[in-house]
């Protein structure tokens, strides 16, 4: 990863607004001029100077080679994931690092006042599901079912909130746009996406990837949704018996 994570967590405010925004843009990034990235992400040309020094390049031309040959790299990655079969994600579920992942998703669910849920088409239709199950487990939790909702005038508070996102590609431009506007009022960004790679993947602030391929068929994505049901259950349960846990509510429920 060209941006490694312990790293991005020492980033003041400001070098944190040039990590988002070439994380958000890499396409564009990659022809613009250090002049241009900095009007773009509203800093100095010596902000984002000091931003590529504590990420470990020597200038800005070592920069732009290192996100050109990551988008290369992106790009190939689909073709290298074709063959692998669904049977791999299942093979996972038991390893100690995906068991934490789903941990680490039930903190999050945990700490947050409310959840909330959204995604597109499909992933649309697994946010309304996993908002409801959600609820069922005593979480308050609500789905976004209207992306072009207009954003509020006043600025909103969302440091107590966690929006939870359904994407395939990870790189829905309405999915990114729902982020990073509730990133910037202070909310908790998570991810349940196909690819790691993706720009949502890197743009939240916990992501759980279940790496499979793609299947595109004319404008359909037919992808298979099952990794995220299981993933959307398994959170849940996990958030809800440690709730009882601390809650110290008797198992008689539990099943």
């Amino acid at each position: 990863m060209m941006f490694p994570y312990e790293r991005v967590k020492l980033l003041n405010q400001l070098e944190l607004s040039i990590y988002k925004y070439i994380i958000a843009h890499p396409v564009e990034v990659e022809g613009m001029t250090i002049r241009q990235l900095a009007k773009k992400s509203h800093v100095s040309p010596t902000t984002i100077l000091r931003f590529l020094h504590k990420m470990d390049f020597d200038g800005y031309s070592e920069f732009k080679y290192a996100l050109k040959r990551q988008q290369k790299m992106q790009t190939e990655q689909p073709k290298q994931q074709r063959n692998v079969p669904m049977s791999q994600f299942f093979d996972q579920v038991n390893d100690a690092h995906f068991l934490d992942k789903i941990q680490q998703a039930a903190n999050y669910i945990i700490e947050a006042d409310t959840s909330l849920l959204f995604g597109l088409g499909t992933s649309g239709s697994l946010a309304q599901y996993g908002a409801r199950l959600l609820a069922n487990y005593g979480i308050y939790t609500l789905s976004i079912t209207d992306p072009f909702q207009p954003k509020p005038l006043a600025r909103r508070d969302f440091s107590d909130t966690l929006l939870l996102l359904l994407s395939v590609s990870g790189e829905t431009a309405q999915v990114l746009q729902q982020a990073k506007f509730y990133q910037e009022n202070g909310a908790k960004t998570m991810a349940i996406t196909a690819n790691r790679y993706s720009t949502l993947a890197q743009l939240v602030d916990f992501n759980i990837s279940y790496n499979v391929p793609e299947v595109l068929m004319a404008d359909l994505n037919l992808t298979s949704q099952i990794p995220v049901v299981f993933l959307l259950e398994q959170i849940g349960i996990k958030a809800y018996k440690d709730l009882l846990k601390v809650a110290q509510i008797p198992k008689d429920s539990i099943f």
